[in-house]
């Protein structure tokens, strides 16, 4: 059943370091169709500042990629966001509309340096929610000042912001340190969202099946469930 709402894809041909053109794009979604997902959020790389993808040209590949999604099943919707990273600009750049929130909603994927300090990824996300967004942070397996820190995760989600992981990071041995890190969190319950973050058709591809049964095996289809009313959620605009 094809109902996987996938919020973080670099999918848009020729934007940003994801999909170099749109015949890789037609592979991406191929796999992510048979991969159980029908509903896909571009997430092109922004940064205030930096060359960013003209607005124009964003909305003019994404109607091209929904209709290659349509040719593959006519209820895969794709829709248009920005991966996000976070700089004392970024929300000015958002107030303008020059930077995408997900879908059109008040939710934002924000990424930061994997080596930022602690408190300047919780001052930043609070930042966010004061200007009324509600800031996702990408990958969250990724910072080095929140591996084992799950205290200091849930003080995150105590001031309002939410968690995306990239759902390859569960997938491994055991013993591996990212692995054990990545299923700790979905253990204490620290992560809203699962997305794949792919790249491209190949070794960034995004998968979601074989993460998604581990996470059955091991948690239950109670956590499965609620990864999936979470992202439904934040399609409607709706507080996870």
């Amino acid at each position: 059943m094809n109902q996987w709402i996938d919020i973080h894809s670099h999918i848009l041909p020729a934007v940003d370091d994801g999909s170099v053109s749109m015949g890789q794009t037609k592979n991406m979604l191929r796999i992510a169709h048979e991969e159980g997902i029908n509903y896909i959020i571009a997430t092109p790389h922004y940064g205030a500042g930096c060359r960013n993808p003209d607005q124009e040209e964003l909305r003019s590949k994404l109607e091209l990629v929904r209709q290659e999604a349509k040719q593959i099943d006519e209820s895969f919707h794709i829709d248009l966001g920005n991966e996000l990273f976070f700089s004392d600009d970024i929300i000015e750049h958002l107030r303008k509309k020059k930077a995408l929130t997900l879908a059109g909603t008040r939710y934002i994927l924000v990424e930061f340096a994997s080596a930022e300090a602690y408190g300047i990824i919780k001052t930043g996300l609070h930042r966010l929610l004061i200007y009324g967004y509600l800031p996702i942070l990408a990958h969250v397996e990724r910072y080095e000042c929140l591996y084992q820190n799950y205290e200091g995760i849930y003080e995150m989600l105590r001031i309002g912001a939410y968690m995306q992981m990239n759902i390859s990071g569960i997938l491994g041995k055991h013993a591996d340190r990212k692995v054990t890190h990545c299923r700790k969190l979905i253990e204490y319950e620290l992560v809203h969202i699962l997305g794949t973050n792919s790249h491209s058709d190949y070794g960034r591809a995004p998968r979601m099946k074989e993460g998604l049964e581990l996470i059955r095996k091991k948690y239950g289809d109670s956590v499965i469930n609620k990864f999936l009313e979470n992202s439904t959620k934040l399609l409607n605009n709706q507080y996870i």
